[in-house]
């Protein structure tokens, strides 16, 4: 039987600023933020920036539906 992989924080390499994780999410940083502020995406304190895993953001991404009304 095998155990299930533990979560691995990001690597510096896997974090992004809010401003590319809005635009990969086609919304704003300010809704990047509320997504932080809500246990939706995890953010990370690099200095004084907020950071996200690009993993996370492209996760977060395939939740959303697409604009427009699509399915």
């Amino acid at each position: 039987m095998t155990r299930p992989e533990a979560p691995v924080a990001p690597t510096p390499h896997d974090l992004i600023g809010l401003t590319e994780a809005a635009r990969l999410l086609g919304s704003s940083r300010w809704t990047v933020r509320r997504m932080i502020n809500r246990g939706e995406l995890p953010g990370y304190r690099v200095g004084r920036l907020i950071k996200v895993s690009a993993r996370d953001v492209d996760r977060a991404a395939r939740r959303i539906p697409p604009a427009g009304g699509e399915s």
